[in-house]
């Protein structure tokens, strides 16, 4: 959308459009949302005047082929818009078929009492501003179209209403009630014409001065939702959109995984810093993708470490199973990227210092936690804390003992499927920092 540029939103004086036509065409779709079902209401209506009007003309002036043959012809075009146009056609032409339709019709009308008796003219001068009124308020035109429409119908009409005193005047005979004589034109027509045109004008620009703020602001917060979404994903900001940016603190129970790099000094101690975060965002966006995937919310990232909690700030079920599943897949993930940076030549920024491929630790956890923005006034963060998060990070670093990739405890293993239980190995019972009983702990491979 091109909003950034107040250029953008010029609106020209002739013709109350915007100068942009993007723009103009966003506004023509979304005042199509608006008046959809008006203008299917008004052509069902205006179609059934129509047919009272045509009976009437028909009987004023005889079974005239062309004029029947005219209205046969817009009746199958009216029927083919009403049922078989699509949507899509109908927001794009709306415009272009009711000028065209209303020009149509007022003309064949007048025209066809021109020729074939012009003192027979029903309509009197008191109607102009009732024309005028109708195509410039009532029809859902845009500025141009209205004035297309309603000096394209009411000149023939003020022809013939004059027509018909010149007429009565050379054969006198009495003039036609309710015909305008010239003197009336500026009462009837020029007057009417200017302070109907002028309100339509300023009307329609404040609508499209509207439409613009209105676009304006929808494009911030499209933006601000961007933003938090970007910083916070998608589950927070929506709690924090709801919420009016409170998250207060809850008891959750909740999967809590650690992730760091293995040797992750050594490789980027002879990398730039552009090709260092160059290296890290790539790596964490690929894992942003798998974490996502299984309902996962990153809680922080602390160098090449990520934290991420399962059931919270969305509550899930199988929380524990998510979260193993998501830690596999990561691992599978970064084979498939080690294979691309080996095809890049990436990877001789760790292979020339002995790191044969990129590896990553795992601990994974679940129990109690505190969830909610955490910080300062000035400054908060969702975050989670207990002794869940403790053990994840623990064992995130346990594997460095066992060799291992991914460490999870009893508490895991036992939520698990038979599949993923065959990929399990128990290793011992570790006596993690800060905890009083022994932790049951099993890699997966």
């Amino acid at each position: 959308m091109l909003m950034n540029n107040d250029q953008n939103t010029g609106i020209r004086r002739l013709t109350c459009q915007f100068e942009n036509k993007e723009l103009e065409r966003e506004f023509r779709d979304f005042r199509w949302e608006k008046i959809r079902n008006y203008v299917r209401n008004l052509l069902i209506i205006s179609q059934i005047f129509n047919v009272l009007i045509n009976i009437d003309d028909i009987r004023l002036l005889g079974p005239s082929p062309w004029y029947i043959g005219y209205h046969a012809i817009a009746f199958t075009v009216w029927i083919f818009w009403m049922f078989f146009l699509s949507d899509n056609l109908k927001k794009k032409w709306h415009q272009t078929y009711l000028t065209i339709s209303i020009i149509g019709f007022m003309n064949v009308g007048c025209w066809s009492y021109y020729f074939i008796d012009p003192l027979a003219f029903p309509v009197k001068g008191a109607v102009l501003p009732i024309i005028m009124i109708l195509w410039l308020y009532v029809w859902p035109y845009f500025f141009l179209n209205a004035m297309i429409v309603t000096l394209t119908t009411a000149i023939p009409f003020c022809f013939l209403l004059l027509n018909q005193v010149e007429i009565a005047i050379s054969a006198n005979i009495p003039i036609p009630p309710g015909s305008m004589t010239p003197d009336q034109i500026p009462y009837l027509f020029g007057i009417p014409l200017f302070f109907l045109t002028t309100v339509k004008w300023s009307s329609e620009k404040s609508m499209r001065i509207d439409f613009v703020k209105t676009q304006k602001i929808e494009s911030n917060r499209k933006l601000m939702n961007e933003t938090l979404q970007r910083y916070f994903g998608q589950t927070l900001t929506e709690k924090i959109l709801k919420d009016d940016g409170v998250l207060l603190g809850e008891n959750s129970r909740v999967t809590i995984s650690f992730t760091d790099i293995s040797s992750y000094s050594t490789i980027i101690e002879h990398m730039s810093p552009e090709i260092a975060v160059k290296f890290l965002n790539e790596y964490f966006t690929e894992m942003h993708d798998v974490i996502e995937k299984y309902d996962g919310h990153i809680v922080s990232y602390i160098g090449d470490s990520v934290m991420v909690a399962y059931g919270a700030p969305k509550k899930v079920e199988d929380h524990e199973l998510l979260a193993v599943k998501s830690a596999i897949d990561m691992r599978d993930k970064l084979n498939e990227m080690n294979i691309k940076w080996d095809e890049n030549e990436f990877s001789r920024y760790w292979k020339n210092n002995g790191i044969d491929k990129i590896k990553v630790r795992t601990g994974i956890h679940t129990g109690n936690v505190i969830a909610g923005n955490i910080g300062s006034e000035r400054m908060l963060q969702y975050s989670t804390i207990g002794d869940v998060v403790n053990v994840a990070a623990r064992l995130e670093q346990a594997n460095k003992e066992f060799g291992s990739e991914i460490l999870i405890t009893q508490e895991i293993y036992t939520t698990l499927t038979k599949n993923l239980h065959s990929l399990c190995e128990f290793k011992e019972e570790l006596n993690l920092k800060g905890r009083d009983t022994l932790t049951k702990v099993y890699s997966i491979h």
